[in-house]
Parts: structure tokens; C-alpha cells; sequence
């Protein structure tokens, strides 16, 4: 599962940091579509997510992972072969989709077939190989043209029909892992917004990380399209994928000292730190035309990427009832609405100013990180002065 988790991974970061210079170069389509067209992947995985958890178990782990994987290699044939803007918008969706489906599947398998004693360790590995994976892929991507060849997309394709293969192995070595092992209270789309309506503290934090993670939406797409078509840019496409790979690099190194040092601090102000370090490296993508700068500015987004979504996922388990804290986090994955909205918006602004004026672009979208701050401090008030309401049965703040 990890084996295949990196390949993966490889294969997809070989393919989709490149997807928005590929349609604006290879199929002429405007930035500000293009965005809309990467950020419609996000929207629809934010809502398939709750699927995936429901159909897991209702269903059993490896048909779910069966169809999905299936699903996600046909998709990436279909990139190669579309050419209308309407079929990008269907295709991309498509991917979210069934990305959004697999990925919880197959953390619940592996979950499953793995000790209890050893799935901290299991998990750990996880998470370095899909980072080794996002480290390696760009490379790739730029050596195989994919910002104008279609090849890495069957090159995707082929990788995730290997590891459908290797899920159908796994399907006869474990079969037990079909069934549900544990039953867990599942989210669905009216408890989710049941949760945001009644729970203020929640509330604010909500909005605050769709800012944020309309931010980090901003590194795939606007940043992408800007680099790969900007005049202050001699071979924009190969620097973009050594800022894609020093990203994925320096989360692995820079991982267990920051965390250490964010032990020292509240979860809420480390998030808040995160959102000003995340603005600030928005700007510096802007600003700076130098590797050196950009690199340094891509290590400050890091930083301020571990801050900010490690840190929210301490801040849920510190705010939600031990008996919703799963609802809550499935809730939590209204957060890629920004996500979703993020390219678009970037992309927008890049058609407004045009690719000469980085500094005025990334500006905006440094403002629009930063508007993250009073929502923070909103819930951080609120849940100083919160007062027990009923949440679904349970004692929860408002």
C-alpha cells in the first residue's frame, strides 16, 4: 500500500502542478478559465469526501478502491484525449471526485490491515512517501514536457491501473479488511452543516481556513500559470517544478522542528503565525524573479503550510465533543470551498493585471490570506465566552 501510495503520488505531481500551464499554453485557454478549471476538482472532492467515508463502510474498503481507482485511471486518459473547455471542467471534476473517494478508502484499508501497535509508525511512512512522491514528480514532469505533452497523462494512467492491481493482490491477502472492523459515526451533508450553523466557535474557524487553503491552492495554479508564462522568467516551467520540489522537501526536513517548536505556543496562535508566513511568501512569489528569493520564499510558505494545517487539525480535536470529533472533521472538509475558489480567483486577477504584474497579483492574494486573521481571533473569542449548547445530544460551545 505505501509502495503504491508513493508511485502514486509521483505520478500525480508529475502531471498536475503542470495541468494550468498545459491548458493555457498547449489549448489556449484564458487564466482565469484555466483556474475555474483546477479549482472545480477541489469543489467537487469536498463534498465526494463524505461519500468515500459513507460507501467505505456501507460497501467494504476494496470495492470502493476498486471502482475509484479505476475511475481516476480512466480520468487521466480522458486529460490526454479532451479538447473542449467543457470537457476540462467534466474531467477535472471527475478527478476530484474519485481522488476525494480513494484517499480516505485507503487510509481506512491500511488502517485495517496494520497492528495497532504499529500504525503510528505505518502512518509516519505514509506520509514521508507521499512527500518522497511530490518531491520526485515534478522532476519527472518536466523532463516528459508536461506542460505541453500528453504522454505523462497515460504515463499517470498506467501507474494508477498498476496500483488497482496491486489492490486486487491485496484483496486476497487480507479479505478480512472488507468488513467493517470498527463502526464509526459517519457525517453526512446535513449533520455537516448542522455542526457549522450551530457551533460559532467552529464557524469562524471554518471561514478562516477556507482563506487558507485558498492560499495553498494558489501554489498549483496561479503560481503555475505566472511562472510559466511571465516575461521576468527565462525557463519559468523548470523553476516552478524546483519550488514544487523544494516545497515537498522541506516539509519532510522541517516537519519535526517546527512541531517542536509549535508545542511551545497555542494551536490558535500557531495558526495565525501560519496565515501571516503564507501571506508574506505569496507576496515573495510576486515580487522576486530570483531563485535564490524564490526559494526562500517557498520554504517561508512551508513553514507556514505546517503551522497553519497541522495545527487546525489540533484545533478540531481541541473544540469538538469526543463523540462528533469525526462529524466535526468531516465537517472540516468544507475548508477546499477555498480551495476550489482559490485558483479561480487567481486566475482572475492574472487576466485582470496580466502576467507582468506579479507584484500587484500576489499582493491581492497576500490580502486576501491575511482577511484569515480576524476569523481566527473571532473563534478564539468566542470560544473564551462560549456557553454549552446541544450539538446533536451533545454538549458543545456557541
Amino acid at each position: 500500500m505505501i509502495a503504491g501510495t508513493f508511485l502514486s503520488r509521483a505520478a500525480t505531481y508529475m502531471t498536475m502542478p503542470f495541468l494550468a500551464i498545459y491548458l493555457y499554453k498547449s489549448k489556449g485557454i484564458e487564466a482565469d478559465i484555466t483556474g475555474a478549471i483546477i479549482g472545480v476538482s477541489f469543489l467537487v472532492g469536498t463534498f465526494s469526501s463524505f461519500l468515500g467515508g459513507v460507501w467505505s463502510d456501507r460497501y467494504g474498503r476494496y470495492p470502493v478502491m476498486i471502482v475509484s481507482l479505476l475511475g481516476w485511471c480512466l480520468t487521466f486518459v480522458g486529460y490526454a484525449f479532451t479538447e473542449s473547455i467543457t470537457s476540462f471542467f467534466l474531467i477535472s471534476g471527475l478527478n476530484g471526485f474519485f481522488r476525494n473517494i480513494f484517499e480516505p478508502t485507503s487510509k481506512a484499508l491500511l488502517s485495517d490491515i496494520t497492528k495497532p501497535e504499529d500504525q503510528l509508525a505505518v502512518f509516519h511512512t505514509r506520509y514521508f512517501a507521499i512527500n518522497a512522491g511530490a518531491a520526485l514528480g515534478p522532476i519527472a514532469g518536466v523532463y516528459l514536457g508536461s506542460a505541453e505533452s500528453t504522454a505523462p497523462f497515460f504515463l499517470t494512467a498506467g501507474t494508477y491501473a498498476a496500483f488497482l492491481v496491486l489492490v486486487l493482490l491485496l484483496k486476497g491477502m487480507y479479505p478480512q479488511a472488507s468488513a467493517n472492523r470498527v463502526q464509526s459515526e459517519r457525517i453526512g451533508l446535513r449533520q455537516a452543516f448542522g455542526v457549522v450553523l450551530r457551533d460559532s466557535v467552529f464557524r469562524y474557524f471554518l471561514i478562516g481556513t477556507m482563506f487558507l487553503t485558498a492560499a495553498y491552492a494558489q501554489m498549483e495554479s496561479t503560481l503555475a500559470q505566472y511562472m510559466g508564462n511571465a516575461p521576468g522568467f527565462v525557463n519559468g516551467v523548470h523553476l516552478f517544478s524546483v519550488l514544487v520540489t523544494t516545497n515537498t522537501v522541506a516539509v519532510m526536513l522541517l516537519q519535526v522542528p517546527v512541531m517542536r517548536l509549535a508545542r511551545k505556543f497555542s494551536s490558535m496562535a500557531c495558526i495565525q503565525a501560519g496565515s501571516v508566513f503564507l501571506a508574506l511568501a505569496l507576496l515573495g512569489f510576486g515580487l522576486f524573479h530570483s531563485p535564490f528569493l524564490l526559494i526562500l520564499s517557498m520554504i517561508l510558505f512551508t513553514v507556514g503550510e505546517l503551522l497553519s494545517f497541522v495545527m487546525a487539525e489540533v484545533v478540531i480535536q481541541e473544540i469538538a465533543p469526543e463523540r462528533l470529533r469525526g462529524t466535526y472533521f468531516g465537517a472540516s472538509g468544507f475548508q477546499f470551498i477555498g480551495q476550489g475558489m482559490g485558483p479561480w480567483f487567481g486566475g482572475v486577477l492574472l487576466k485582470l493585471f496580466g502576467f507582468s504584474q506579479g507584484g500587484i497579483v500576489f499582493g491581492l492574494l497576500m490580502v486576501t490570506t491575511l482577511l484569515a486573521m480576524p476569523m481566527f481571533v473571532a473563534a478564539q473569542r468566542q470560544q473564551m465566552r462560549a456557553k454549552p449548547v446541544k450539538v446533536n445530544g451533545d454538549s458543545k460551545t456557541a
